[in-house]
């Protein structure tokens, strides 16, 4: 194989903007030179320290995390981003199952990876190193980056990108956006995660804008944006909803596109967000098997609703069970095809032919067009349940509740039921100084849902659990109630 594509992008970049701030984080700021320098010198470090194929990184959202990504592709290495919050023991099986013989660390983690027996050497922010003393090194294979997918099935699954997977997927954004260079993007999701990745971290540094890396404290955040000209802001739903609530004061001109991704976007947090600093939250929709953006609404296109149009490089199609392509407002299964397609899971080639079908990837998310091209989802085929012999996606069910005045948030899980196969339990978290409970909120559900539709029960809660990319965790909550 080549040299990395993603690196000779970034480092075209470095030749017209070499000046320019590629990263920022709080005092700290890095140009396009320092980068490529630090990220030279990082390639230097693993070519001498890293033995194998694979290196895998375990590096928290901060300026290190870049160079390092950047230097281990430099390097010639396939990179396993491992997820910064899993605990040791996963976290061992996912560098054994990559076959990586060393994990690429920050100072602070070094010592609970040592402690359980996994191979690592720390990396910080170090010496500048000529980029032209240090060659890049051709990759032994395709496969260029593993990222692990959230694994609310158990345990994760490892997805095998190539660059072209990335880069493609990255320039399709940047065509579907408008997004150039001049754009300053705020990086709080995970970059671990593969919207973190490609469209905080990659999709700015191939096309020479700027990356404002901070961790996900409100306050912070909405300071950052007003006073460093945010331009791009992609969070899942809930940190949004946060940002709604923060009594800071902020402007939020600046920005010109803030887009929620990994989940739903309840409609109510998009008008609360509105509400206060007059700007819209466009919804997106992806999967780290496609690199991972498959649409989103544009700035001046967005249908609430929807999850907006396709990629331009993407072809998506709605299909039934016969993989016969479906016509506008039929429900079927999302599927994709196109270069941002994943190679497949890493030694799972079962896993894989069923996921990837004569060059097709199914989703499991189950969706239609409406007449205009705009792609909505109504849930995953696996989420659907019968309820008395009747179909139920959970998510219609939350987006009613939801409806109802005094809730703010609102997640539907089904168990098992002997009679009726399945019962709908609702977990509800209520706004401030709401005063409801389980007989009023069953009692607003049942004037907007069929009776198989409405939960047999309610549990009110303080907070909904998140998993580790801020999605509601779902399968902590089924494990509650039963």
């Amino acid at each position: 194989m080549p040299s990395s594509a993603i690196v000779t992008a970034f480092r075209n970049v470095v030749s017209r903007f070499p000046e320019k701030p590629a990263l920022i984080s709080g005092e700290t700021s890095v140009t396009y030179s320092e980068l490529e320098a630090l990220s030279a010198s990082f390639a230097k470090q693993v070519a001498e320290r890293a033995k194998g194929d694979t290196v895998a990184l375990l590096i928290p959202n901060c300026i290190s995390f870049a160079p390092a990504f950047l230097g281990a592709l430099w390097a010639g290495k396939t990179v396993a981003v491992l997820p910064t919050l899993a605990p040791p023991p996963i976290l061992k099986m996912m560098v054994a199952s990559v076959g990586a013989e060393s994990v690429i660390t920050t100072q602070d983690l070094l010592p609970k990876l040592l402690e359980s027996g996994i191979p690592s050497f720390p990396y910080e922010i170090g010496s500048y190193e000529s980029p032209a003393s240090v060659p890049m090194a051709d990759r032994a294979r395709e496969a260029a980056v593993m990222l692990f997918t959230s694994g609310t099935t158990g345990m994760p699954k490892t997805v095998v990108l190539s660059e072209r997977n990335i880069l493609d997927n990255a320039d399709g954004a940047r065509i579907a956006t408008g997004f150039n260079g001049q754009q300053i993007m705020l990086a709080i999701l995970p970059l671990f995660h593969a919207y973190g990745l490609t469209v905080t971290l990659l999709l700015p540094l191939v096309n020479g804008a700027t990356v404002v890396i901070e961790r996900f404290v409100p306050r912070q955040i909405l300071q950052t944006i007003e006073k460093l000209g945010i331009t791009c802001l992609v969070a899942v739903p809930s940190q949004y909803r946060v940002l709604a609530k923060d009594p800071t004061p902020a402007n939020l001109n600046s920005l010109w596109l803030a887009i929620a991704g990994a989940e739903r976007l309840p409609e109510q947090v998009a008008v609360e967000f509105e509400e206060r600093f007059h700007k819209t939250i466009v919804q997106g929709y992806g999967a780290t098997e496609i690199s991972p953006v498959v649409s989103f609404n544009g700035p001046d296109t967005n249908r609430m609703g929807s999850v907006g149009k396709p990629l331009p490089n993407l072809t998506v199609t709605i299909r039934d069970e016969n993989d016969a392509v479906l016509t506008a407002g039929s429900v079927g299964e999302v599927c994709v095809e196109g270069s941002a397609v994943m190679l497949g899971y890493h030694n799972d080639p079962a896993s894989t032919a069923r996921k990837i079908r004569n060059g097709v990837l199914h989703t499991g998310d189950r969706g239609y067009f409406d007449d205009d091209g705009f792609l909505h989802l109504v849930g995953r085929a696996d989420d659907l349940v019968k309820v008395s012999g009747e179909k139920v996606y959970p998510a219609e069910v939350e987006v009613a509740v939801e409806n109802i005045d005094g809730v703010d948030e609102v997640a539907v899980v089904a168990y098992p039921d002997e009679k009726h196969g399945a019962r709908l339990h609702a977990f509800v978290q209520l706004k401030p100084g709401a005063n409801l409970n389980e007989a009023t909120l069953r009692s607003a559900t049942r004037e907007m849902l069929e009776p198989h539709k409405v939960p047999r029960s309610f549990s009110i809660v303080d907070a909904l659990p998140r998993t580790i990319t801020g999605k509601t965790d779902k399968r902590a909550l089924a494990s509650t109630a039963g």
